[in-house]
């Protein structure tokens, strides 16, 4: 097995790093008791009187005595506002970048901090006590860190698993269930503590572990800077799991105190170890600040990031805005002039047309065959440029034409536009079968054109050596999320290329040449420009030699009746 230290505690990113003067600074703090103790200094509290043991205790020689005890309640309580502080920040931390693990891991300090004051009124006898202190402070002492390490193995440990999501109303749900099994089974313990006159011995001065209860507490801290916290940090990573990190390093000095160092209350390593707690709260609250710092940067510059991308975009919109009314305008102007040109094209080219009709009648009788030719071909390009106007003139009114939705019966439409094309259904022997349509609302006019258009197409488009069958069917469809009327029209003429359906709605748009088939290229672009107008849809799936499916897509929510099919 390839075991590295790597492997367990991770590289640190530089967005998620202490800074240098604290990680220093709480070395510092951690090493300055073992050090001023090695000069000389001596952080305990002797405790003995100054008066006579003949002549009566005086008040300040009482107070003298409880030096000790006045300092351990005051160290012990400052830690417990500490993991008060903690808390509340990492649910204020939580409101904004909602992380479920800092408010678990929070209330698990709190927890863990609350069992410390348990221990302290256990001390200060708060809660009635029989032992002596002697025994009574470093018991429950031993018990109330066995139940910090552990509540806080616990709390960070649900988020070892492979889940990276975690709710946070289970989270904190699970957390506070252990935290208030745990604060139970320690009160109990303490209480039972205090009521008891006899109490096992923690403190055995001569010997080289001076208390051996404290190597548990001492081995789960191990447990917790080596595996449990550099693995949180490499799951979760950030400021405040660095600084969980980085509080094991207090935790484990202040055990090293108590099982190396005390040899009785209140002497120099029981107040330093007391002290150096108090740190290893503080470090995650530096933590939870530095990262609530970050965070909030990190939303102010998302804000200004948020407003810049908003004006650039405000500004891209007007732009836009201006370019397409623009765009309207000339598309307007275009479409104008499209009609204009149209309608005065008519007049010259009626001249032209009979002009060459009496030009052709007079030559009848010519034997100039050319001559008679190119009268001839006058005619028909006359005629061919006469359809392209009309659809032009079409194409422009359906276009600038402002429409007005009344009930139309479509099968009406059909039959109408079937009646008007009889003789081409007569000459062309084909079969139309109408399904039971729909009564919507729409434009009458502008229906019979769509009809009439992909009716004259499947007509046009046969097959020469097969009779049309037309087949216009109805349903309803989903399309983009929305409901509509799906109406098709079906043939078995020549079809052509998928590839050619979007182009085949394009004006001037040909798939076959004039000596083939009549017409001038706009009759699908109208009936698309139609279907956009009644903000319907058109589409087109053919194939080469089978036939071709026009889909006429009108929106559903429109009223709508049984028709007369």
């Amino acid at each position: 097995m390839n075991f590295k230290i790597g492997n367990i505690i991770p590289q640190i990113d530089k967005e998620y790093r202490l800074p240098r003067l604290v990680v220093i600074a709480i070395f510092a703090i951690c090493l300055a008791p073992f050090l001023l103790q090695w000069f000389g200094f001596d952080f305990g509290n002797t405790g003995h009187l100054h008066a006579i043991a003949s002549t009566p205790a005086t008040l300040d020689d009482m107070f003298y005595r409880l030096s000790g005890g006045f300092t351990h309640a005051l160290l012990e309580w400052t830690a417990f506002c500490a993991a008060i502080f903690v808390v509340l920040l990492a649910f204020s931390h939580y409101s904004i970048n909602h992380d479920v693990t800092t408010p678990v891991i929070g209330v698990a300090l709190f927890c863990a901090g609350a069992m410390d004051a348990f221990h302290t009124l256990a001390a200060t006898r708060l809660i009635n006590a029989v032992a002596d202190n002697t025994d009574l402070i470093p018991f429950t002492w031993a018990l109330s860190r066995v139940f910090n390490a552990l509540i806080m193995i616990i709390g960070v440990g649900i988020f070892l698993t492979d889940n990276k999501k975690q709710d946070v109303k289970k989270g904190i749900k699970f957390i506070l269930l252990i935290s208030l099994a745990f604060a139970v089974v320690g009160y109990i313990l303490i209480y039972l503590s205090a009521t008891s006159t006899h109490l096992p011995q923690t403190q055995f001065p001569d010997s080289f572990i001076h208390r051996p209860y404290d190597v548990v507490p001492l081995v789960l801290f191990l447990i917790a800077g080596l595996v449990v916290y550099p693995l949180f940090m490499k799951r979760h990573p950030s400021i405040f799991a660095t600084a969980l990190l980085l509080s094991a390093v207090p935790e484990i000095i202040v055990e090293l105190h108590m099982v190396l160092g005390s040899q009785r209350l209140f002497d120099s390593n029981f107040n330093s170890a007391h002290f150096l707690k108090i740190i290893a709260y503080v470090v995650p609250l530096i933590g939870l600040v530095l990262d609530y710092i970050q965070t909030y940067k990190k939303r102010v510059e998302s804000h200004e990031a948020l407003q810049y991308a908003h004006q650039s975009l405000s500004q891209q919109a007007n732009k836009l805005k201006a370019t397409n009314r623009r765009l309207f305008q000339s598309n307007d102007e275009l479409e104008k002039f499209a009609y204009i040109a149209s309608h005065d094209l008519q007049e010259p080219l009626r001249k032209i047309q009979a002009f060459g009709d009496r030009l052709q009648s007079s030559m009848k009788d010519s034997v100039d065959e050319k001559a008679l030719d190119y009268i001839d071909r006058m005619q028909k390009a006359s005629s061919r440029m006469r359809s392209l106007i009309d659809d032009l003139l079409s194409f422009s009114r359906v276009s600038s034409q402002e429409i007005e939705l009344k009930q139309v019966s479509l099968a009406k439409v059909v039959d109408n536009v079937i009646s008007d094309l009889k003789l081409t259904i007569h000459e062309k022997q084909a079969q139309i079968d109408v399904g039971k349509l729909p009564t919507i609302k729409a434009e009458a006019v502008m229906m019979y054109q769509l009809f009439l258009n992909l009716l004259s197409n499947a007509l046009k488009f046969s097959k020469a050596d097969q009779s049309p069958l037309i087949q216009i069917s109805v349903k309803n469809v989903m399309l983009e999320q929305q409901q509509y009327i799906q109406i098709t029209v079906a043939d078995n003429g020549i079809g052509f290329e998928q590839d050619y359906a979007d182009k085949v709605f394009e004006v001037f748009q040909r798939l076959h040449g004039r000596g083939e088939y009549e017409g001038t290229g706009i009759g699908l672009a109208i009936c698309k420009k139609i279907m956009d107008k009644h903000h319907g849809q058109i589409k087109v799936e053919s194939e080469l030699g089978v036939g071709t499916q026009f889909k006429l897509y009108f929106t559903s929510n429109s009223p709508r009746s049984s028709t007369n099919g």
